[in-house]
């Protein structure tokens, strides 16, 4: 009888996980409505005219501000609010650590998390074709993700490098946002460097250019990494979360990240791969993540990976874990040797395959 049965314990969990979502929407919300930008202007302001400034139903004001309120957001004194200093520093557009477009992405509609069920079911990435793919919005958020940590242990371990003092050029490849080529400009003054990536990428890319007033020292070139040429002569190429896609071509890309560095310069690659024996991490959702982020499913074998470089004429000074938002990423730092130039190749293991 229903007036005997008795719910079996843990069902709190099964609210938390729902709350979590709620909490995540209303963050969404605010975000979408401007309201922190709006009290960063305004300084501190009352309920009705943030209901006025930021126009929404002034019905559902208190629950709304009270649930900013209690995610550290906000900061109330009376009937009054003003944005707390997390708020301040990642959800105000103007901030260097904003993070705004980054947590939207998650719900934005037509994304793989709001779209789930969908792209666990697709047996093969949809083939959007060269001239499509990622729009300024995810840009960005890619951007923002790799502030977290992860560009800048990639670039101080290369202006560690003993060459990095004397380099001139440096090739971004698929680089979108352009972060990592604005880092090691603003590092070295006497580096100018090159992004590339797709047509529809480069005008995103210029934007960042110009918001680092970089504009005299980063160019921007488009093409198909498999078929266009980048260019010689770099003194370090770099290549953050491209190659995932192309793990079938591996060797052929190594071949053309050779013949475009000079002699002595610096190869810099930045990926994740799966864990040993493509077994589950320490952690699904951070697991889950990285595969949706990685096509699928990160590169396999680091060690086969790292001799890849050998066989390909590159002596590798640096293989090291950094931290990023998904987990531990793979630092491979490589010198291009003489007898690369020499055409010959290295004795080493094979190529990376899935």
């Amino acid at each position: 009888m229903l007036k005997d049965f008795v719910l079996p314990n843990g069902v709190e969990e099964i609210d938390q996980i729902v709350n979590g979502f709620k909490n995540y929407k209303v963050v969404e919300t605010a975000l979408q409505m401007g309201l922190f930008d709006w009290l960063h202007q305004k300084g501190q302001a009352k309920r009705e005219e943030i209901v006025e400034g930021c126009d929404f139903n002034g019905m559902f004001s208190r629950s709304f501000l009270q649930a900013l309120v209690d995610l550290g957001l906000l900061e109330q004194q009376d009937d009054s609010f003003k944005n707390s200093q997390l708020a301040e520093s990642f959800f105000v557009k103007g901030s260097t650590s904003y993070q705004g477009d980054w947590f939207k992405m998650f719900g934005k509609s037509g994304s793989q998390w709001d779209n789930l069920t969908d792209t666990l079911k697709k047996q093969k990435p949809d083939n959007t074709g060269f001239f499509a793919g990622p729009n300024d919005d995810f840009l960005s958020s890619l951007g923002q993700r790799s502030l977290r940590g992860e560009l800048q242990g990639v670039t101080q371990a290369v202006a560690n490098w003993d060459g990095f003092k004397d380099a001139h050029s440096v090739m971004d490849l698929g680089g979108g946002h352009g972060l990592y080529a604005i880092a090691l400009c603003q590092a070295n003054p006497s580096i100018t460097a090159t992004v590339f990536d797709k047509p529809h990428v480069i005008d995103t890319t210029k934007k960042f250019i110009k918001k680092y007033n970089l504009e005299d020292r980063i160019s921007v070139m488009s093409g198909d990494i498999c078929t266009d040429s980048w260019g010689q002569g770099y003194d370090i190429v770099l290549v953050s979360h491209l190659l995932y896609k192309f793990r079938k071509d591996l060797d052929s890309i190594f071949e053309k990240l050779s013949s475009s560095l000079n002699q002595g310069g610096l190869l810099v690659t930045n990926h994740w791969f799966c864990s040993p024996g493509c077994g589950a991490g320490p952690n699904g959702i951070g697991e889950l993540d990285k595969s949706l982020q990685s096509f699928g499913h990160p590169l396999c074998h680091p060690e086969d990976f790292k001799a890849l470089f050998g066989k390909k004429g590159f002596d590798v000074i640096l293989c090291k874990d950094i931290s990023s938002i998904f987990g531990a990423s793979k630092l491979h730092m490589a010198v291009k040797n003489s007898a690369a130039c020499d055409g010959e190749e290295q004795s080493g293991g094979c190529g990376c395959c899935c």
